[in-house]
Protein backbone atom coordinates (compact mmCIF):
# COMPACT_ATOMS: atom_id res chain seq x y z
CA UNK A 1 0.00 0.00 0.00
CA UNK A 2 1.28 3.59 -0.65
CA UNK A 3 3.09 4.95 2.44
CA UNK A 4 4.10 8.44 3.24
CA UNK A 5 7.72 9.11 4.80
CA UNK A 6 7.79 11.10 7.58
CA UNK A 7 10.87 13.13 9.35
CA UNK A 8 10.95 14.47 12.39
CA UNK A 9 14.42 15.75 13.91
CA UNK A 10 15.14 15.23 17.81
CA UNK A 11 18.08 16.98 19.86
CA UNK A 12 18.71 15.77 23.69
CA UNK A 13 18.60 17.38 26.70
CA UNK A 14 21.34 16.22 28.99
CA UNK A 15 21.45 16.94 32.77
CA UNK A 16 24.96 17.63 34.76
CA UNK A 17 26.37 13.63 34.82
CA UNK A 18 25.27 13.98 31.14
CA UNK A 19 22.29 11.27 31.16
CA UNK A 20 19.69 12.09 28.95
CA UNK A 21 16.46 13.54 30.09
CA UNK A 22 14.63 13.98 26.86
CA UNK A 23 14.75 15.19 23.45
CA UNK A 24 13.51 18.60 21.88
CA UNK A 25 11.43 17.29 18.73
CA UNK A 26 12.54 19.41 15.89
CA UNK A 27 10.47 20.59 12.55
CA UNK A 28 11.67 18.75 9.66
CA UNK A 29 11.93 21.40 7.18
CA UNK A 30 9.54 19.76 4.95
CA UNK A 31 6.82 22.02 5.41
CA UNK A 32 6.71 25.88 4.86
CA UNK A 33 6.90 28.11 8.04
CA UNK A 34 7.73 25.10 10.55
CA UNK A 35 3.74 24.03 10.90
CA UNK A 36 2.98 23.48 14.27
CA UNK A 37 -0.01 21.65 13.68
CA UNK A 38 1.72 19.94 11.04
CA UNK A 39 4.87 18.54 13.79
CA UNK A 40 1.82 17.43 16.50
CA UNK A 41 0.20 15.21 13.95
CA UNK A 42 3.80 13.89 12.75
CA UNK A 43 4.99 12.73 16.13
CA UNK A 44 2.15 11.11 16.57
CA UNK A 45 1.86 9.44 13.25
CA UNK A 46 6.40 8.21 13.68
CA UNK A 47 5.80 7.26 17.35
CA UNK A 48 6.02 8.82 20.77
CA UNK A 49 8.17 6.11 22.06
CA UNK A 50 10.38 5.88 19.21
CA UNK A 51 11.33 9.18 19.05
CA UNK A 52 11.95 9.78 22.85
CA UNK A 53 11.56 6.55 25.17
CA UNK A 54 10.68 6.53 28.32
CA UNK A 55 12.47 10.18 29.00
CA UNK A 56 10.77 13.37 28.66
CA UNK A 57 9.12 15.28 24.85
CA UNK A 58 10.07 19.00 24.34
CA UNK A 59 7.31 20.37 21.81
CA UNK A 60 7.50 24.06 20.85
CA UNK A 61 3.89 25.13 20.33
CA UNK A 62 2.63 28.67 18.33
CA UNK A 63 0.47 30.96 19.53
CA UNK A 64 -2.27 30.16 17.47
CA UNK A 65 -2.25 26.50 18.70
CA UNK A 66 -2.35 27.72 21.98
CA UNK A 67 -5.53 30.13 21.97
CA UNK A 68 -6.93 27.84 19.39
CA UNK A 69 -8.04 25.06 21.93
CA UNK A 70 -6.79 22.46 19.31
CA UNK A 71 -5.85 19.22 21.18
CA UNK A 72 -2.88 18.68 21.75
CA UNK A 73 -2.48 14.06 21.52
CA UNK A 74 0.32 13.76 23.39
CA UNK A 75 0.99 11.94 26.72
CA UNK A 76 0.54 14.75 28.89
CA UNK A 77 2.56 13.68 31.62
CA UNK A 78 6.04 13.37 29.90
CA UNK A 79 5.67 16.28 27.37
CA UNK A 80 6.52 19.88 28.21
CA UNK A 81 4.83 22.41 25.76
CA UNK A 82 7.46 25.40 25.32
CA UNK A 83 5.90 28.59 24.59
CA UNK A 84 8.41 31.25 23.24
CA UNK A 85 9.59 33.83 25.55
CA UNK A 86 8.81 36.11 22.59
CA UNK A 87 5.20 35.45 22.10
CA UNK A 88 2.95 38.35 23.50
CA UNK A 89 1.42 37.39 26.50
CA UNK A 90 -2.51 38.20 26.83
CA UNK A 91 -5.64 36.84 28.32
CA UNK A 92 -6.28 34.86 25.16
CA UNK A 93 -2.57 33.01 25.46
CA UNK A 94 -2.74 32.53 29.51
CA UNK A 95 -6.06 30.92 29.18
CA UNK A 96 -4.50 28.29 26.25
CA UNK A 97 -1.56 27.75 28.63
CA UNK A 98 -3.54 27.49 31.68
CA UNK A 99 -6.05 24.68 29.72
CA UNK A 100 -2.83 22.36 29.09
CA UNK A 101 -1.60 22.85 32.36
CA UNK A 102 -5.16 21.67 33.39
CA UNK A 103 -4.63 18.88 31.14
CA UNK A 104 -1.82 17.62 32.82
CA UNK A 105 1.21 19.34 30.28
CA UNK A 106 4.25 20.71 31.58
CA UNK A 107 5.26 24.37 30.32
CA UNK A 108 8.57 25.39 29.55
CA UNK A 109 9.19 28.94 28.36
CA UNK A 110 11.39 29.07 25.25
CA UNK A 111 14.39 31.15 24.11
CA UNK A 112 15.05 33.21 27.31
CA UNK A 113 17.18 36.07 26.71
CA UNK A 114 16.89 37.99 30.06
CA UNK A 115 14.17 38.66 32.96
CA UNK A 116 12.03 40.67 31.68
CA UNK A 117 9.04 37.76 31.60
CA UNK A 118 5.76 38.46 32.00
CA UNK A 119 4.81 37.18 35.79
CA UNK A 120 1.67 35.58 34.88
CA UNK A 121 3.13 33.14 32.42
CA UNK A 122 6.06 32.42 34.82
CA UNK A 123 3.44 31.41 37.23
CA UNK A 124 2.33 28.26 34.88
CA UNK A 125 5.90 27.69 34.08
CA UNK A 126 7.54 24.25 35.04
CA UNK A 127 10.92 24.87 33.22
CA UNK A 128 12.64 27.71 31.87
CA UNK A 129 15.07 27.62 28.49
CA UNK A 130 17.44 30.08 28.82
CA UNK A 131 20.25 31.15 25.43
CA UNK A 132 23.25 30.81 26.56
CA UNK A 133 25.23 34.57 26.38
CA UNK A 134 22.52 35.17 28.50
CA UNK A 135 22.80 32.10 31.42
CA UNK A 136 24.37 34.15 34.32
CA UNK A 137 23.96 33.70 38.09
CA UNK A 138 21.72 37.19 38.20
CA UNK A 139 19.20 35.45 35.56
CA UNK A 140 18.99 32.77 37.79
CA UNK A 141 18.10 34.30 40.63
CA UNK A 142 15.90 36.71 39.17
CA UNK A 143 13.95 34.16 37.17
CA UNK A 144 14.18 30.68 39.69
CA UNK A 145 11.68 32.82 42.28
CA UNK A 146 9.05 33.67 40.32
CA UNK A 147 8.85 30.15 38.40
CA UNK A 148 5.97 27.78 39.62
CA UNK A 149 9.13 24.93 38.48
CA UNK A 150 11.34 24.18 41.48
CA UNK A 151 14.58 26.53 41.04
CA UNK A 152 16.91 24.02 39.19
CA UNK A 153 14.21 23.60 36.41
CA UNK A 154 16.53 25.33 33.50
CA UNK A 155 18.00 23.94 30.50
CA UNK A 156 20.36 26.14 28.96
CA UNK A 157 20.59 26.66 25.15
CA UNK A 158 23.31 26.31 22.76
CA UNK A 159 25.85 25.05 24.46
CA UNK A 160 28.78 24.94 21.80
CA UNK A 161 32.20 24.79 23.51
CA UNK A 162 33.65 23.04 26.86
CA UNK A 163 33.47 27.13 28.32
CA UNK A 164 30.33 27.62 27.97
CA UNK A 165 29.36 24.31 30.01
CA UNK A 166 32.18 24.91 32.66
CA UNK A 167 30.55 28.67 33.01
CA UNK A 168 27.15 27.59 32.95
CA UNK A 169 27.78 24.90 35.69
CA UNK A 170 29.10 27.97 37.70
CA UNK A 171 26.34 30.34 37.29
CA UNK A 172 24.26 26.74 38.94
CA UNK A 173 22.47 25.54 35.65
CA UNK A 174 21.73 22.12 35.50
CA UNK A 175 20.44 21.05 32.30
CA UNK A 176 22.06 21.54 28.79
CA UNK A 177 21.14 21.44 24.87
CA UNK A 178 23.62 21.71 22.28
CA UNK A 179 26.17 20.84 19.91
CA UNK A 180 28.90 20.46 21.96
CA UNK A 181 26.76 17.36 23.27
CA UNK A 182 24.73 16.01 20.67
CA UNK A 183 23.97 17.29 17.16
CA UNK A 184 20.21 17.42 16.04
CA UNK A 185 19.15 14.16 14.39
CA UNK A 186 16.56 12.71 11.88
CA UNK A 187 14.12 10.45 12.48
CA UNK A 188 11.95 8.79 9.84
CA UNK A 189 9.97 6.43 9.57
CA UNK A 190 6.59 5.37 7.09
CA UNK A 191 2.98 6.02 7.59
CA UNK A 192 0.50 4.83 5.13
CA UNK A 193 -1.55 6.91 2.89
CA UNK A 194 -5.08 7.74 3.82
CA UNK A 195 -7.42 6.09 1.00
CA UNK A 196 -10.53 7.27 0.79
CA UNK A 197 -11.68 10.81 0.79
CA UNK A 198 -14.71 10.34 0.15
CA UNK A 199 -14.78 8.05 3.87
CA UNK A 200 -12.87 11.23 5.02
CA UNK A 201 -15.15 13.70 4.19
CA UNK A 202 -18.26 11.57 5.54
CA UNK A 203 -16.27 10.64 8.25
CA UNK A 204 -15.72 14.53 8.82
CA UNK A 205 -19.09 15.38 8.42
CA UNK A 206 -20.21 13.47 10.80
CA UNK A 207 -17.71 14.05 14.06
CA UNK A 208 -19.15 17.60 13.56
CA UNK A 209 -22.70 16.49 14.34
CA UNK A 210 -21.50 14.35 16.89
CA UNK A 211 -22.92 11.07 15.76
CA UNK A 212 -23.24 7.85 17.75
CA UNK A 213 -19.31 5.78 17.63
CA UNK A 214 -20.69 3.33 15.68
CA UNK A 215 -21.56 5.51 12.70
CA UNK A 216 -18.34 7.22 12.83
CA UNK A 217 -16.71 3.98 13.18
CA UNK A 218 -18.45 2.52 10.13
CA UNK A 219 -17.30 5.62 8.13
CA UNK A 220 -13.10 5.42 9.30
CA UNK A 221 -12.82 1.39 9.40
CA UNK A 222 -12.91 1.47 5.64
CA UNK A 223 -9.63 3.24 5.20
CA UNK A 224 -6.89 1.51 6.54
CA UNK A 225 -4.69 4.67 6.57
CA UNK A 226 -6.98 5.89 8.94
CA UNK A 227 -7.48 3.55 11.22
CA UNK A 228 -3.36 3.24 11.76
CA UNK A 229 -3.37 6.54 12.44
CA UNK A 230 -6.41 6.68 14.72
CA UNK A 231 -4.94 3.90 16.71
CA UNK A 232 -1.60 5.31 16.84
CA UNK A 233 -3.07 8.26 18.90
CA UNK A 234 -4.53 6.45 20.73
CA UNK A 235 -2.04 4.32 22.01
CA UNK A 236 -0.28 7.19 23.55
CA UNK A 237 -3.09 7.21 26.07
CA UNK A 238 -5.38 9.63 27.67
CA UNK A 239 -3.92 13.47 29.11
CA UNK A 240 -2.65 11.72 31.94
CA UNK A 241 -0.62 9.64 29.63
CA UNK A 242 -1.74 6.07 30.81
CA UNK A 243 -0.86 4.28 27.90
CA UNK A 244 -3.91 0.79 28.00
CA UNK A 245 -4.83 -1.61 25.39
CA UNK A 246 -6.66 -0.70 22.83
CA UNK A 247 -8.67 -3.65 21.13
CA UNK A 248 -10.57 -1.77 18.53
CA UNK A 249 -11.45 1.14 16.41
CA UNK A 250 -14.49 2.13 18.68
CA UNK A 251 -12.59 2.01 21.85
CA UNK A 252 -9.67 4.22 20.10
CA UNK A 253 -12.63 7.09 19.47
CA UNK A 254 -14.34 6.64 22.40
CA UNK A 255 -10.59 7.25 24.31
CA UNK A 256 -9.47 10.25 22.26
CA UNK A 257 -12.87 11.84 22.46
CA UNK A 258 -14.80 13.97 19.65
CA UNK A 259 -12.41 17.18 20.07
CA UNK A 260 -9.03 15.49 18.94
CA UNK A 261 -11.06 13.39 16.80
CA UNK A 262 -12.36 16.05 14.76
CA UNK A 263 -9.10 17.99 14.45
CA UNK A 264 -7.01 14.74 13.48
CA UNK A 265 -10.22 14.40 10.96
CA UNK A 266 -10.16 17.77 9.57
CA UNK A 267 -6.20 18.01 9.18
CA UNK A 268 -6.47 14.57 7.11
CA UNK A 269 -8.72 15.89 5.09
CA UNK A 270 -6.61 18.86 3.93
CA UNK A 271 -3.68 16.44 3.64
CA UNK A 272 -5.28 13.53 1.99
CA UNK A 273 -4.66 13.24 -1.93
CA UNK A 274 -7.19 10.15 -2.52
CA UNK A 275 -4.91 8.35 -4.84
CA UNK A 276 -4.08 4.91 -3.01
CA UNK A 277 -5.35 2.49 -5.37
CA UNK A 278 -8.20 -0.18 -5.21
CA UNK A 279 -5.67 -2.86 -5.63
CA UNK A 280 -3.59 -1.51 -2.33
CA UNK A 281 -6.84 -1.73 -0.13
CA UNK A 282 -8.84 -4.32 -1.18
CA UNK A 283 -6.52 -7.03 0.18
CA UNK A 284 -6.14 -5.13 4.21
CA UNK A 285 -9.98 -4.54 4.38
CA UNK A 286 -10.90 -8.30 3.25
CA UNK A 287 -8.87 -9.88 5.76
CA UNK A 288 -9.90 -7.66 8.77
CA UNK A 289 -13.70 -8.47 7.63
CA UNK A 290 -13.23 -11.44 7.51
CA UNK A 291 -11.52 -12.10 10.78
CA UNK A 292 -14.57 -10.23 12.09
CA UNK A 293 -17.18 -12.11 10.17
CA UNK A 294 -15.32 -15.86 11.63
CA UNK A 295 -15.77 -14.07 15.35
CA UNK A 296 -18.95 -13.71 14.75
CA UNK A 297 -19.81 -17.33 14.38
CA UNK A 298 -17.80 -18.46 16.95
CA UNK A 299 -18.42 -15.73 19.59
CA UNK A 300 -19.61 -12.39 18.65
CA UNK A 301 -17.92 -10.72 21.70
CA UNK A 302 -14.72 -11.27 19.88
CA UNK A 303 -15.77 -9.28 16.79
CA UNK A 304 -14.39 -6.32 17.12
CA UNK A 305 -11.34 -7.27 18.42
CA UNK A 306 -10.98 -9.78 15.53
CA UNK A 307 -12.13 -6.82 12.70
CA UNK A 308 -9.05 -4.54 14.24
CA UNK A 309 -6.48 -7.49 14.98
CA UNK A 310 -6.74 -8.60 11.12
CA UNK A 311 -6.36 -5.63 9.69
CA UNK A 312 -2.99 -4.32 11.90
CA UNK A 313 -1.69 -7.78 10.93
CA UNK A 314 -1.52 -6.57 7.75
CA UNK A 315 0.58 -3.47 8.38
CA UNK A 316 3.45 -5.04 8.03
CA UNK A 317 3.51 -5.79 4.45
CA UNK A 318 1.70 -2.27 3.95
CA UNK A 319 4.75 -0.38 5.46
CA UNK A 320 6.93 -2.93 4.65
CA UNK A 321 8.39 -2.77 8.21
CA UNK A 322 8.88 -5.79 10.82
CA UNK A 323 5.54 -6.72 12.77
CA UNK A 324 6.49 -6.10 16.16
CA UNK A 325 7.57 -2.50 15.00
CA UNK A 326 4.05 -1.75 14.09
CA UNK A 327 2.88 -3.52 17.33
CA UNK A 328 5.10 -1.06 19.54
CA UNK A 329 3.50 1.75 18.51
CA UNK A 330 -0.16 0.52 18.54
CA UNK A 331 -0.72 -1.35 21.15
CA UNK A 332 0.28 -2.61 24.40
CA UNK A 333 0.84 -5.81 25.38
CA UNK A 334 -2.53 -7.83 25.65
CA UNK A 335 -4.99 -9.18 23.79
CA UNK A 336 -5.06 -7.37 20.52
CA UNK A 337 -1.00 -7.87 20.50
CA UNK A 338 -1.78 -12.10 21.20
CA UNK A 339 -3.99 -12.08 17.97
CA UNK A 340 -1.80 -10.00 15.90
CA UNK A 341 0.98 -12.66 16.35
CA UNK A 342 -1.68 -14.89 15.57
CA UNK A 343 -0.75 -17.25 19.22
CA UNK A 344 -2.96 -19.96 20.67
CA UNK A 345 -5.92 -17.52 21.79
CA UNK A 346 -9.23 -17.57 20.06
CA UNK A 347 -8.97 -14.58 18.41
CA UNK A 348 -5.32 -15.33 17.08
CA UNK A 349 -6.42 -18.60 15.65
CA UNK A 350 -8.83 -16.55 13.66
CA UNK A 351 -6.18 -14.26 12.56
CA UNK A 352 -4.09 -17.33 11.07
CA UNK A 353 -6.96 -19.35 9.60
CA UNK A 354 -7.40 -15.91 7.60
CA UNK A 355 -4.34 -15.24 6.81
CA UNK A 356 -3.63 -19.42 5.77
CA UNK A 357 -6.52 -18.40 3.65
CA UNK A 358 -5.34 -15.49 1.87
CA UNK A 359 -2.44 -17.10 1.19
CA UNK A 360 -3.55 -20.35 -0.27
CA UNK A 361 -2.63 -22.19 2.81
CA UNK A 362 -4.24 -24.96 4.84
CA UNK A 363 -6.24 -22.83 7.88
CA UNK A 364 -7.17 -25.25 10.57
CA UNK A 365 -6.90 -23.77 13.77
CA UNK A 366 -10.06 -22.62 14.36
CA UNK A 367 -12.18 -25.47 13.77
CA UNK A 368 -14.02 -23.80 11.02
CA UNK A 369 -14.74 -25.68 7.81
CA UNK A 370 -13.67 -25.23 4.35
CA UNK A 371 -16.85 -23.81 3.00
CA UNK A 372 -17.53 -21.62 6.19
CA UNK A 373 -14.14 -19.77 5.51
CA UNK A 374 -14.67 -19.93 1.68
CA UNK A 375 -18.26 -17.99 2.37
CA UNK A 376 -16.73 -15.90 4.41
CA UNK A 377 -14.22 -14.68 2.19
CA UNK A 378 -16.93 -14.05 -0.20
CA UNK A 379 -18.95 -11.64 1.72
CA UNK A 380 -15.65 -9.91 3.14
CA UNK A 381 -15.00 -9.08 -0.57
CA UNK A 382 -18.00 -8.39 -1.40
CA UNK A 383 -18.13 -5.37 1.71
CA UNK A 384 -14.70 -4.21 0.55
CA UNK A 385 -15.90 -3.82 -3.28
CA UNK A 386 -18.57 -1.66 -1.82
CA UNK A 387 -16.55 0.06 0.76
CA UNK A 388 -13.72 1.06 -1.52
CA UNK A 389 -16.42 2.15 -4.59
CA UNK A 390 -18.63 4.00 -2.45
CA UNK A 391 -16.03 6.30 -1.42
CA UNK A 392 -13.81 7.24 -4.25
CA UNK A 393 -10.71 4.87 -3.65
CA UNK A 394 -8.18 4.83 -6.57
CA UNK A 395 -10.32 7.61 -8.01
CA UNK A 396 -8.49 11.21 -8.43
CA UNK A 397 -10.19 14.33 -6.76
CA UNK A 398 -12.77 15.95 -8.32
CA UNK A 399 -11.36 19.02 -10.06
CA UNK A 400 -12.81 22.95 -8.57
CA UNK A 401 -15.09 24.00 -11.03
CA UNK A 402 -16.75 27.76 -11.03
CA UNK A 403 -19.59 29.08 -11.40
Amino acid sequence: MTSTQVIVGRQPIFDASFGVVGYEVLHSGQHDGGDTLQLLFDLVRIGIWRLVGPGLLFCDLDRATVIGGIPVALPATSTVLEIDAGVPVDDDLLAGTEALVRQGFRIAIDHVRDAELDDRLLALAFLVKVERQAATPELFERVATRCAGASSNFVVLDVATSDDLDACHTAGFRYFQGTLLSKPQVISGEVPSVAGRGRLMRAAELVTTECSATDLEDAIRGDPGMVYQLLQMAAIGSYHGMRGEITSVRQALVLLGWQRVQAWLSFLLATADGRVSEEEVLPILVRARMCELLANQLDPADAELAFTAGMISAFDRMLDLDLEDVLAQLTSVGSLRDAVRQEDTPVGNIVADVIACQDGGSAGRTGLSDVALHAASVDALSWALDVVRSTGVGAAPPAMTTP
